[in-house]
């Protein structure tokens, strides 16, 4: 019976002892993985992050900066935010694969080819952002680095060039902080590649070498074929590790924790050792009571089984049993049951230790973990960067803490999610800390069943987001502000004048529009510096916002021009009186960077309703005075009105001479080529009207066709010109001259006023021309008018087989639903930009911006004002089809033109 009772006894601790530790095992994997996957997150978060940045400033960089190196060294110096990301520097790489520049700057580097780099390969190949395995950096000879590439690619979708970002694995980046945490003693972190190259190791020696032989390690090379979780491996050492994997998703590499066996398992070991010797003795004492117990003591037994029995259910002192001291069998079993009692005590404490432990480590992620049971109460929670006592939290629902940022309808979402036991992913709340900072966190659950499907509550993770939400609305303020004074840009400006008009008319009050330009700037950033030049541009913005309420807004257009919208104002002597200050505050002296300045201001102004009613006219008014302020000694202001009475007279003058120009043939047409820049040929000409006055001599159409339009006669006069054009085309081509297309400009007056329609055809029967030889010029303003009108007028002489373009393009309303709208068939770019192509970075963006978007609707343009090779060149390069301009000709009579013609078609 004895040898029975101590084989089963043997067998029952046998069992015990292997279900302990198969649970021990169980809980390290579980634990163990929740780590890794908890850090594979947070490191797949900061390589998104670091290859947004990349890509966004890979879209913000000019082309320009592709040929010109000197252009491109600056642009990368100046990316500060990058810098602080890639530590081993940045490059700007051609689609040849010759570095253009690297910053910082390295000497004799340029030019250098790394069309050998395996980076450069798979991004040309892929037009895709990459990530590189590891290499040897030749910037730092020796040192192992990663490279993150953007392509930079044209509007064909083709690579022109790629934006290269590297940085030290040595040195201080986003795998850094893996390197401090340890799991256990000796337990650690470490990354690989999918060719089981190491990226990241606590050990740097490691680097860059194979992380295992294939068939070295079973459960790597399944983690490298797809598996992700924990078990036991053995190292090429020899040694036996608890090991977890975790794949991350944006880059394949795998992510592992090694944590040593015999580390892991010495706890349980120990307490399996002392829970042998306790048995062993208890199983002695037990005999002995028992067979005592058989022979005196059957009734006190009896209670100790009762109290085996309820054991389970008895906690701290209640689980022992109580001892009389009186030495009997009876009592030496009661001793040896709460020395089991304590032995399994110690072993679970051992446990619970354990799970301490990796929780501890969990806590160093910048990330976090929690579950919650099935009322949705939190069970347990990890501080990670809240560093925050959790104890609050534990017990509660998560709508019952002190959130914010969530709304009523977006809590009862989430609950009725949660009842549903769906997996939820980016639920975005608000946390105040301790010391009043607003963190925002985003945080995704899966619900825990248990082995019959049964729900249990959930479990998941947060992040914190507060950094990346920064980001994001720095990146909103830069898109309608002025990056260097923090004033809002022209378009912000805009729609807060708006809004001032609106209050004027319901309040009967008036608005000012203030154009302001610094007088001698130019001569400040020649002489001291575009630095210092954008340190006193600075410091004007902060004189402007205190001459002005709080209420008005202040504008920088770019350069040394600011504009001001003055709201709610009486009458115009207010805005005198703040131009007036300004003038003052701006008179004395500034002192940026160390330099005492002094300049002056010179401003237009004008007044909503009595100069006009919408922005771009009171634009254009303000900076007429403004130009009238320059021209009456600078430093000074003046109203738009004071400009009027000279104008007035000239305008009376013209009507007058207008209404019988007609009738004595005072008009006539000079006639500008049109070249393409594919063949050099002339393919065109555009017909140009002049007035040769008998008094005031040849006048230019800018200065009487506006007068010609207010008083209704453009539409004869229209009339005139098409029949003109049309006629001395068709005399060309009788003469032998090749077709050319004849544009001609239309007024919006005469799609008012006038049948088009009519008119069109009328001179087309009477000259003979073919319809395609005819082409439109359309003003932007004319597309606005009575859409449906002009959208008629224009199908039906599209259907003649005229062509269609509008003219000025850039400078009006540039709406892309008017050009999907109407059949155009060119853009042609206002001369106001092709003017400062060469030396204005903004009007180059404008005008490769216009090409861009008109290849990509199919439409030619044409750039009128070519008037330098510098001009030609670029256009040629930014893929402008047509130019005409005093480069090639100025405006001539119809015979000077035949004989133009027919040299260039002799050449």
């Amino acid at each position: 019976m004895s040898v029975l009772f101590i084989g089963v006894v043997g067998a029952m601790a046998l069992l015990g002892l292997r279900y302990f530790e198969a649970e021990f095992r169980n809980s390290l994997y579980a634990q163990q993985y929740t780590l890794v996957s908890s850090l594979a997150t947070s490191v797949d978060e900061k390589i998104r992050i670091t290859q947004d940045a990349l890509n966004l400033s890979a879209q913000h960089l000019p082309h320009e900066a592709l040929s010109d190196p000197e252009l491109a060294q600056r642009l990368l110096d100046r990316m500060a935010a990058l810098h602080s990301l890639f530590d081993n520097g940045l490059f700007l790489i051609s689609a040849e694969g010759k570095v253009i520049a690297e910053s910082p700057y390295k000497p004799d580097r340029r030019g250098r080819d790394i069309t050998n780099r395996k980076f450069f390969q798979i991004t040309a190949a892929t037009l895709k952002p990459h990530i590189s395995s590891p290499y040897l950096s030749s910037y730092l000879p020796g040192q192992p680095a990663l490279m993150m590439t953007s392509p930079l690619l044209n509007d064909r979708g083709e690579l022109i060039g790629i934006l290269q970002g590297s940085f030290d694995l040595l040195g201080r980046n986003f795998l850094a902080n893996l390197n401090q945490i340890k799991i256990g003693h000796t337990g650690y972190i470490f990354i690989t590649d999918q060719e089981r190259t190491v990226i990241m190791h606590p050990d740097s020696i490691r680097l860059m070498m194979e992380a295992a032989r294939p068939g070295k390690n079973e459960l790597y090379d399944r983690a490298l074929a797809g598996f992700e979780g924990s078990g036991p491996t053995v190292t090429s050492h020899g040694q036996a590790m608890f090991s977890s994997f975790k794949r991350l998703s944006t880059t394949g590499w795998i992510l592992a924790a090694n944590y040593p066996v015999a580390e892991a398992e010495a706890p349980l070991r120990q307490a399996q050792r002392y829970f042998l010797l306790a048995l062993a003795l208890g199983t002695g004492i037990v005999l002995l009571v028992a067979w005592l117990i058989m022979r005196r003591f059957m009734a006190p037994l009896a209670t100790l089984t009762r109290h085996v029995q309820e054991l389970p259910g008895k906690t701290g002192a209640d689980r022992l049993l109580s001892v009389n001291g009186g030495g009997t069998e009876i009592d030496t079993l009661m001793l040896a049951s709460n020395t089991m009692v304590r032995t399994l005590d110690q072993q679970q404490q051992t446990l619970r230790d354990s799970e301490a432990r990796f929780r501890s480590l969990t806590e160093l992620s910048t990330d976090w973990y929690w579950e919650q049971d099935a009322e949705f109460r939190f069970t347990q929670m990890s501080i990670g960067r809240i560093r925050a006592d959790v104890e609050p939290f534990i017990g509660k629902t998560r709508w019952e803490l002190p959130l914010e940022g969530v709304t009523p309808v977006q809590w009862a979402e989430h609950r009725k999610q949660l009842e549903r036991h769906e997996p939820f992913k980016n639920f975005v709340y608000q946390v105040r800390a301790d010391n009043g900072e607003l963190h925002t966190f985003s945080i995704s659950g899966t619900p825990i069943l248990d082995e019959q499907g049964r729900f249990r509550g959930y479990r998941g993770v947060g992040t914190d987001i507060t950094d990346r939400m920064t980001a994001e609305q720095r990146i909103e303020f830069l898109a309608y502000h002025d990056p260097l004074t923090g004033l809002p840009n022209r378009l912000l400006l805009q729609d807060r004048f708006e809004q001032a008009i609106a209050q004027a008319q319901r309040d009967n009050s008036r608005v000012a529009l203030l154009f302001l330009d610094l007088d001698s700037f130019k001569s400040i950033n020649d002489t001291l510096g575009h630095h210092c030049g954008d340190a006193l541009l600075k410091k004007v913005a902060e004189r402007l916002k205190e001459c002005v309420r709080d209420t008005d807004a202040i504008s920088r257009q770019g350069g040394d021009e600011f504009l001001i919208v003055l709201r709610d104002l009486p009458d115009a002597d207010v805005a005198a009186e703040v131009m007036t200050k300004v003038m003052e505050r701006l008179q004395e002296p500034f002192t940026p960077d160390g330099h005492e300045v002094t300049t002056s201001v010179s401003m237009g102004a004008t007044i909503f309703p009595e100069d006009g009613n919408d922005f771009e006219t009171l634009l254009k008014k303000a900076d007429l005075a403004m130009y009238r302020a320059k021209e009456a000694g600078r430093n000074t202001y003046r109203f738009f009105d004071e400009a009027m009475n000279a104008e007035t007279i000239d305008h009376l003058q013209l009507l007058r001479g207008l209404r019988r120009a007609l009738e004595r043939h005072e008009f006539t047409l000079y006639y500008q080529p049109q070249i393409d820049l594919a063949s050099n040929k002339v393919i065109g000409v555009e017909a140009l009207l002049r007035w040769q006055h008998p008094e005031l001599g040849l006048i230019e159409p800018q200065r009487f066709v506006p007068v010609a339009e207010e008083s209704g006669l453009i539409v004869p006069i229209g009339q005139w010109v098409l029949l003109e054009a049309c006629r001395q085309a068709m005399a060309w081509q009788q003469a032998g001259l090749p077709p050319l297309t004849m544009a001609v400009n239309f007024s919006g007056v005469q799609f008012k006023r006038g049948d088009v329609e009519q008119s069109v055809r009328r001179a087309l029967e009477e000259s003979g021309l073919p319809p395609a030889l005819l082409e439109l010029e359309l003003t932007e303003s004319i597309l606005i008018q009575n859409v449906d009108g002009v959208l008629v007028s224009l199908q039906n002489l599209k259907r003649l087989g005229v062509q269609l373009s509008i003219d000025d393009f850039g400078t009006g309303y540039s709406s892309l639903a008017y050009l999907k709208r109407f059949d155009i068939d060119r853009l042609k770019i206002d001369r106001t930009f092709v003017r400062d192509l060469a030396t204005d970075p903004d009007d180059a963006a404008i005008v490769r911006a216009i090409i861009q978007m008109a290849n990509s609707l199919n439409l030619r343009t044409i750039a009128e004002g070519v008037e330098t090779e510098d001009m030609l060149t670029q256009l040629r390069a930014f893929g402008c089809d047509e130019v005409q301009g005093f480069l090639f000709a100025r405006p001539m009579p119809a015979t000077d033109m035949a004989r133009f013609i027919s040299d260039q078609q002799d050449r």
